[in-house]
């Protein structure tokens, strides 16, 4: 698992970066300068997972190779092409989550972000015990619903079910599950020192 320090990474000047599971979240790297690149390194990230749909990003992919990043791309979106993909890359993106040493993000690194996550705590996350994510773009604080997120997991669902001939779980606890990210979204914004 990746090591993280934590207090190096939070000090950077990103925009919303945030503790998120065993890596960090926030702005894309596609446009941070190229100091951030080697401090983002020398805090522990071993890798970038980069949710913007569309293949990979051949700048990130440049840096990642120059500062010996992995990168792995997992698009985030609602049309049935990225939620395929999602279930055809899913086991590994779980399995990346769980290495730690991550640095995820979409564009701004707060909806897909978002979403990403709540992917990885609802279809794999809460039956292995592990807590919901926080929850930095949703948030109806700042005038956001989860529509968009209940729109995706509700879609991953029913493609899981299409690809495994069954659903991962019954439909009551995917309505709890959903309750609880609702929940997610409605709670104060923690302070990044939580």
């Amino acid at each position: 698992m990746g090591i993280l320090d934590l207090d190096k990474l939070l000090e950077l000047p990103i925009s919303d970066i945030y503790p998120a599971y065993n890596g960090v979240r926030g702005r894309t790297m596609s446009s941070q300068n190229q100091f951030l690149w080697q401090r983002i390194k020398e805090g522990g990230v071993k890798m970038i997972i980069d949710l913007r749909e569309g293949g990979s990003d051949t700048h990130i992919v440049d840096k990642c190779n120059q500062y010996c990043l992995d990168y792995f791309n997992y698009p985030i979106d609602n049309n049935i092409d990225a939620i395929r993909r999602m279930i055809q890359l899913f086991p590994e993106f779980c399995q990346r989550i769980d290495n730690g040493g991550f640095y995820i993000s979409c564009a701004m690194g707060l909806h897909r972000t978002d979403i990403a996550l709540c992917c990885y705590w609802m279809f794999y996350g809460a039956d292995n015990g592990i807590e919901p994510p926080v929850i930095r773009g949703y948030r109806k604080e700042d005038g956001h619903n989860t529509s968009k997120i209940m729109r995706v997991m509700n879609a991953v669902y029913k493609e899981f079910e299409h690809v495994n001939g069954n659903t991962p779980f019954p439909l009551e606890i995917l309505k709890e599950r959903k309750r609880v990210i609702e929940r997610q979204c409605r709670e104060p914004k923690p302070a990044i020192s939580e």
